[in-house]
């Protein structure tokens, strides 16, 4: 099997078709296009996420919190605890165990999460680091919540600038293959981009935002002005459209002349050959909605900028993008991430 997620077909039919089905006490599990299950907890709601990372070498730690915070923030939520689960390949030493925990609990605390527990062994089933993150929050009664799909007409919003991880991967674990092909102040500003990793704030001003749409709720939870949320991670913002309007049954078309960003991004994606609609981009967030002035407002009032690059159509129009040359084509289903081609 090739490396990388597993396509959304066999995701569907070797696992989601597999599972058992879900007890009264979940209202959602997780699927193709929703990280997230949610479940009742007497007058409130638990959310909860887990994510591996297999890429992420020397930073695997910062990404580790990231990765599963950033899909709770996308439910519009505050992550609240998470779980660590380290592998370590018998290669590994102490000094880089503790680097992984260290990098784990500043990340933490900026985020105001509390590690709770896990996991930490050496085994030869792997030949490099494994960090698994089981991040978690909960909504209080009364709180606004995205409708959990996209509509057709809303808009598809995107934070800051896309291939923010996929960058910052790429600039601390081959820069050797960067070397000469780029200037070294995009080297070393891509090194930065970790800091930028992070959705929990937009998320969480977004998720509270309330709908000027007053006639629906969710489970008697009023609901937000974002319909749907989804954070960009394995198969870039591409995938990230195409997993959205898969799991709200509509069509989407995404429009690439739209789409953010930096010129370091775009430096390192040219020098390595890297389709950069196509690669890792946590630090953004893709939002759904029909009120996009709102959004944007809300978040540029806090500093951060928003794009429109798309919007969500009727099911029977499919996915589509429109390229940079203008003429608009089919959008392949997520295959693997442009990451692994490193």
């Amino acid at each position: 099997m090739r490396i990388g997620k597993l396509t959304d077909e066999q995701l569907e039919s070797l696992v989601l078709s597999r599972l058992p089905q879900l007890s009264s006490k979940t209202l959602s599990g997780a699927g193709i296009g929703a990280d997230c299950a949610w479940l009742k907890t007497g007058e409130n709601l638990l959310v909860t996420s887990s994510d591996p990372i297999t890429a992420g070498g020397s930073e695997s730690g910062t990404l580790a919190i990231h990765v599963s915070c950033n899909d709770i923030a996308a439910c519009g939520i505050q992550p609240t605890g998470i779980l660590i689960v380290i592998i370590a390949p018998p290669s590994a030493t102490e000094d880089e165990i503790v680097s992984i925990v260290d990098q784990a609990s500043r990340e933490a605390g900026k985020l105001g999460v509390d590690i709770v527990g896990g996991h930490t062994e050496v085994s030869d089933c792997v030949n490099r680091f494994v960090v698994i993150s089981t991040a978690f929050g909960v909504v209080e009664k009364g709180t606004p919540v995205p409708l959990g799909h996209a509509k057709p007409g809303d808009k598809l919003i995107i934070t800051k600038t896309a291939a923010i991880e996929g960058s910052f991967i790429a600039a601390n674990e081959h820069s050797d293959k960067l070397a000469g092909k780029i200037p070294d102040e995009y080297i070393e500003e891509a090194k930065t981009y970790g800091e930028l990793i992070s959705v929990v704030k937009e998320g969480t001003i977004l998720g509270p935002l309330p709908s000027s749409d007053t006639s629906s709720t969710f489970e008697g939870f009023p609901r937000s002005c974002v319909n749907l949320m989804h954070d960009v991670t394995e198969g870039g913002v591409e995938g990230a459209a195409f997993e959205m309007a898969d799991f709200s049954k509509t069509g989407v078309t995404l429009d690439q002349r739209l789409v953010p960003f930096t010129d370091c991004s775009k430096a390192i994606c040219d020098a390595l050959k890297l389709d950069p609609f196509r690669l890792i981009s946590s630090g953004a967030l893709m939002i759904a909605s029909p009120e996009p002035d709102k959004v944007i407002k809300a978040l540029e009032e806090q500093g951060i900028r928003a794009t429109v690059i798309g919007e969500f159509t009727e099911a029977s129009e499919g996915a589509k993008t429109i390229g940079l040359d203008g003429i608009t084509r089919p959008m392949p289903a997520p295959s693997a991430d442009e990451i692994y081609k490193i």
